[in-house]
């Protein structure tokens, strides 16, 4: 760029005609670019799509009325097939219930029959067993009483045979101490005046009492010698002290003993009375064991008796329950038979309708849906193809339209770069002419001051 070009802005000028070039460049390749774009999608769409959904269309039809026709072939053997099987089973099923049925009845016949028999017999044989056992019982029990009756007497006899020496024992010993106890009933004053004056002579009297007195005084009567005093006051009191004091000793000791004597009469006349009590609880024992023994023999026999009774009633009832039991069994199980036999052959019956009537539902409901889905997928078939086709067209309004924005936004595009450029050129000559001006001023000014320097 020349001086020259900066001060007449030939350089924007230029610039500007080489954008415009370019632009123009441009425009024309975005046309043909989508000119060829819309060409080709144009011949793929209407060339290739249509035929391609048309074809579609056809062979979606064949293949649903292939299938129908195939559908419909299926379905009518298999419900013949099922028609069969079910008449064939029905047949077989039928003749099975009859058959368990005969076997069943024979079957509870001769169980009814042995059981009957069986119940008799073993009544018959209880029965007699019952009353053996019953005869056995009763003869123990008879044996066992006078056995028991026997042991019983023997032992009383022995138990008053241990009492009898006893008793000879106290009766000697209560005969024995019997006067002792009279002596003492005098010594104590308890028999009156009488019994002590005969107590006094009793005591007098006694084994040893005057030797001890004439020994007691004899002493006295020396000692009183030996001082000189024997005839005097003193030796009088001595010997009336020594007498009185072993005279009352000696009662004592003499009342003591009469007292023991009394103690063993007492203790003899207790243990007769003792004895006397043994016997008789002895013999109270013994009829309450004799009167026991033939009150558990009656209970025994009546029990034997009783029970015998309760278990032959109880026997004949179990046989008639045994009896009605079977007789009503055998009633009930062949009700039960019948029963079951007419309900097999009508749930059989019945089953045998319901399967062939939902056969035959099943059927027309299968043939109804190939018959819908024929005509689905026919109408499937239009839908899709008129969508197809009217997709394709659309789509080539879609790319025409396309097209015009591309090249309204390509013209739009260029513009605002001629516009663009335009500015930038006159941004450009004008930074230019000023640079240059103010280059040339301050040359200018270089040159004057030299001038003037």
């Amino acid at each position: 760029m020349g001086i020259f070009d900066s001060l007449t802005g030939g350089a924007a000028t230029t610039a500007y005609k080489n954008n415009m070039q370019t632009i123009g460049t441009g425009l024309n390749q975005i046309s043909t670019a989508l000119g060829d774009n819309y060409t080709s999608a144009n011949n793929y769409l209407i060339g290739s799509g249509l035929p391609a959904l048309q074809a579609g269309y056809t062979g979606g039809q064949s293949s649903l009325g292939t299938g129908y026709g195939n559908q419909r072939i299926d379905l009518n053997a298999g419900y013949s097939s099922g028609q069969d099987a079910l008449s064939q089973y029905a047949g077989q099923a039928q003749d099975a219930i009859n058959a368990g049925y005969t076997a069943a009845l024979g079957a509870l016949g001769s169980g009814y029959g042995q059981g009957r028999d069986d119940l008799t017999n073993y009544y018959g044989q209880a029965q007699g067993q019952l009353s053996s056992n019953y005869g056995q019982a009763r003869d123990d029990i008879t044996s066992n009483y006078g056995q028991a009756r026997t042991d019983l007497g023997n032992q009383y006899a022995q138990t008053q045979g241990y009492f009898q020496p006893v008793s000879n024992a106290y009766s000697a010993m209560a005969g024995s101490t019997q006067a002792g106890l009279q002596r003492y009933l005098n010594a104590t004053g308890a028999n009156g005046a009488a019994g002590s004056a005969q107590a006094a002579q009793d005591f007098t009297a006694a084994p040893g009492y005057q030797y001890a007195m004439d020994q007691s005084l004899g002493a006295v009567q020396r000692s009183a010698a030996a001082r000189g005093g024997l005839a005097g006051g003193n030796a009088t009191a001595d010997i009336l002290n020594t007498a009185n004091g072993l005279a009352q000793q000696g009662y004592q000791t003499y009342v003591s003993n009469l007292q023991n004597t009394a103690g063993l009469y007492n203790t003899a006349l207790s243990g007769q009375a003792s004895l006397a009590g043994q016997q008789a609880n002895a013999s109270q024992n013994y009829g309450t064991a004799l009167g026991n023994l033939g009150t558990t023999q009656g209970n025994q026999l009546a029990g034997i008796s009783t029970g015998l009774g309760n278990q032959l009633a109880s026997s004949s009832q179990s046989l008639g329950n045994a009896l009605n039991a079977n007789s009503t069994g055998l009633a009930n199980a062949q009700a039960n038979a019948y029963a079951g036999q007419a309900g097999a052959l009508n749930s059989l019956y019945t089953g045998l309708g319901s399967a062939l009537n939902a056969n035959n539902i099943g059927l027309g409901t299968s043939l109804g849906g190939a018959d819908a889905n024929l005509g689905t997928g026919q109408s499937a078939l239009n839908v899709g193809n008129g969508t197809g086709t009217y997709g394709a067209y659309n789509q080539v309004g879609s790319n025409l339209m396309n097209l015009g924005n591309q090249e309204q936004s390509a013209i739009q595009n260029a513009t605002n770069a001629y516009v663009q450029n335009s500015n930038q050129q006159a941004q450009a000559q004008t930074a230019a002419s000023g640079n240059l001006l103010g280059a040339i001023t301050g040359i200018g000014k270089s040159v004057l001051g030299g001038l003037f320097s």
